[in-house]
């Protein structure tokens, strides 16, 4: 009876709960144009001359695209001397400055205390953190795992490209900020992106995907963008990355990504990888996508997963086989109650510390309470003083593999 009553909520999963989610998965057989648009930004060559600049060099082309798009002055003439002369993006960057500041103060500072004190012995190991419905949501990646050298991200959201500052004048420059501070309005006040909303201003001819969003978080977390490049997974798992910049659209978009190759502050020696993919990770997706099936076979099991404002997603039976992974091949795991059920975690693999307090998921949801998580909190739980997830965002699950 469970599982048919998941058969009869899925497709109310998909088309009314997909507005709340990170990133929503919606069912495998959409049929979308197929669309491709070939942008030969990844050859440098090709780039603006002395825009280009050296791979190693902080200032290159990349790396000031992320701090104009983040509003942060990047020490630089020419183009973006012009662009941040503009009275548009004075505004814009005052304006983000301002609420930037206040995200600091009311979640990003208290996350960055929380991790340094609860998960200072996961933080010191981690290398990858997979991070599934998770849109462009590099943000909460980063401030909670500080340290991992790769960041492996996946949603429905196609991967877009790198904006070209060439084509920017006072009346689409204006537009560019529009559509940004709208796709970002929700992370930043509730921490986590409404995927509908976020689709339609992240799909324009100004910014075409979640690329921009991921390398303005890299620039006001104090990240040096590098390189960015077109990834693609083999059939046998493997990622090949291509020399040339294609934005893939409709159902061709699936299994595609991109590879960026930034440094943390002060630290521009060391070397780190971000990976957004674009995939349907159902179950029945999968099944048309051998390829990107066989790539998260091939995780390491020292990987951390990390879930949050998930829909619910991986209760249910269209997520059996992303489930499984996520339990067999994570080290630990980070989550609300809207990831994994508490019930398919094997209490004598899991070292389970519950935080917060918690209550009925909002009511489209509410058919997602779980009797037995409320039970196990009503034994022990810690504190915590910032907002993660739906609602008043006030339960977090942290297991620890035995």
């Amino acid at each position: 009876m469970k599982i048919h009553k998941w058969v009869i909520h899925a497709g109310v999963i998909f088309v009314l709960f997909c507005d709340l989610t990170a990133c929503s998965q919606a069912p495998s057989d959409i049929k979308t144009t197929i669309q491709e648009k070939q942008v030969p930004k990844q050859n440098l060559s090709a780039l603006p001359t002395g825009q280009a600049g050296d791979r190693q060099d902080k200032n290159y082309y990349y790396n000031k695209v992320a701090l104009f798009l983040a509003g942060m002055k990047p020490d630089t003439t020419g183009q973006f001397n012009a662009l941040i002369n503009k009275p548009q993006w004075i505004s814009y960057s005052k304006s983000f400055d301002s609420i930037w500041s206040k995200v600091e103060e009311n979640s990003l500072a208290k996350i960055k205390s929380w991790a340094d004190t609860e998960m200072a012995d996961i933080n010191r190991e981690t290398k990858t953190i997979f991070y599934p419905f998770s849109g462009p949501d590099f943000l909460y990646a980063t401030t909670f795992f500080p340290k991992a050298e790769k960041y492996i991200l996946f949603g429905l959201e196609k991967t877009g490209s790198v904006p070209d500052v060439k084509k920017l004048n006072d009346k689409n420059l204006n537009s560019l900020f529009v559509s940004i501070n709208a796709a970002l309005e929700d992370i930043l006040k509730l921490s986590f992106f409404k995927t509908i909303k976020m689709s339609s201003e992240l799909n324009n001819q100004n910014v075409d995907g979640v690329l921009p969003v991921i390398m303005l978080f890299m620039a006001r977390t104090g990240n040096t963008v590098k390189d960015i490049r077109n990834v693609t997974i083999g059939n046998n798992g493997k990622v090949a990355v291509a020399d040339t910049f294609i934005v893939y659209k409709g159902p061709a978009r699936y299994g595609k990504g991109i590879e960026v190759t930034f440094s943390p502050a002060d630290q521009d020696s060391v070397l780190k990888k971000l990976y957004y993919f674009s995939a349907d990770i159902t179950d029945a997706g999968l099944a048309q996508n051998p390829a990107c099936k066989a790539y998260l076979q091939t995780l390491d099991t020292n990987v951390i997963t990390f879930l949050k404002s998930a829909s619910y997603l991986l209760h249910n039976q269209l997520f059996v086989f992303v489930r499984n992974i996520i339990l067999s091949k994570s080290k630990a795991l980070l989550q609300d109650d809207s990831g994994i059920a508490y019930r398919f975690f094997d209490k004598t693999k899991w070292n389970i510390q519950l935080y917060g307090t918690y209550e009925k998921p909002i009511s489209v949801f509410s058919y997602c309470y779980q009797k037995d998580l409320e039970a196990a909190y009503s034994k022990e739980s810690r504190m915590f003083n910032f907002k993660y997830g739906y609602g008043k965002g006030l339960n977090m699950l942290l297991a620890r593999k035995i």
